[in-house]
């Protein structure tokens, strides 16, 4: 997906071949296309997207089968004119941010477009200069933990905590991998490790970071704050805080002074979350 900051968009994805897409914006219909012999389709919506935050997601229907709604939403937020994502004045147009992530549970979100681009911390690379990547760090009350990330495609990634190995995942064909841990991360400060592995067994790429496992259940409602995860995105934590990604914009608003722009956030660093009607 990508919009310009006038709201302009193209959203291109894939289907059942030749099933009927159409995406919503909430429960209103935007567009619809018809995917090809491969499964592939583009729209380019007639309406530009007005300013403001919302939620698109995706139907496709066959005739022999009953339709389906995409597992994900595209969370997308359009500044108002001569605005940046904050509402303050901006001197160039700020493009839009667009997040994908899934409609319900957890699992791992993936940032499409951020509003401006910043270079990004060097990842770790195996001797063939292939990288290896940790994206996602997700986890709900009780501490059940998605671990996701990148590296060369068909290679085998072992994950620890605090150098006890918790699981091994394999990358899919363009390089992504997600580990669901069996047992829960009890809260407080962790080291977390990911090995890329050989056939042969040997390590061949490793990254480190440290792991701030918060115990949401002691999260005041009041002016409360959160630790950032690797991974982490905004949308997530609005989420989590307030039960709508899509209020995402009230944190960034809050912690202007640490979020040069709302698509780059850090692990270790402490947001408040404001209370909101």
């Amino acid at each position: 997906m990508r919009v310009s900051p006038l709201g302009e968009a193209v959203i291109a994805g894939r289907a059942e071949p030749n099933s009927v897409v159409t995406v919503y914006d909430s429960e209103t219909e935007i567009a619809r296309a018809k995917a090809d012999a491969r499964g592939e389709w583009v729209v380019v919506p007639d309406k530009r997207l007005a300013p403001g935050s919302r939620e698109l997601s995706l139907k496709a229907e066959l005739p022999d089968r009953p339709a389906q709604r995409s597992d994900d939403v595209v969370v997308l937020a359009v500044p108002q004119p001569a605005r940046d994502l904050a509402g303050e004045a901006a001197a160039r147009p700020t493009p839009p941010l667009a997040l994908l992530a899934p409609r319900e549970g957890s699992g791992r979100s993936t940032v499409l477009q951020v509003p401006s681009v910043e270079p990004a911390p060097a990842p770790s690379a195996n001797p063939e200069g292939q990288a290896l990547n940790l994206d996602t760090v997700d986890y709900d009350v009780a501490g059940n933990v998605v671990f996701g990330g990148r590296s060369p495609p068909g290679e085998s990634v072992q994950v620890y905590v605090d150098n006890q190995p918790v699981g091994r995942a394999e990358s899919n064909l363009t390089g992504d991998w997600t580990l669901t841990p069996q047992e829960p991360v009890e809260p407080g400060l962790h080291t977390l490790r990911v090995d890329q592995i050989s056939p042969g067994g040997r390590v061949v790429a490793r990254l480190e970071v440290p792991f701030v496992r918060a115990d949401l259940t002691l999260q005041l409602p009041s002016e409360g704050r959160v630790i950032v995860q690797p991974g982490n995105s905004l949308w997530r934590i609005a989420r989590r805080s307030y039960g709508q990604g899509v209020r995402f914009t009230v944190i960034y608003q809050a912690n202007r002074d640490q979020i040069r722009d709302p698509g780059l956030i850090y692990p270790g660093q402490v947001f408040i979350v404001p209370q909101v009607n």
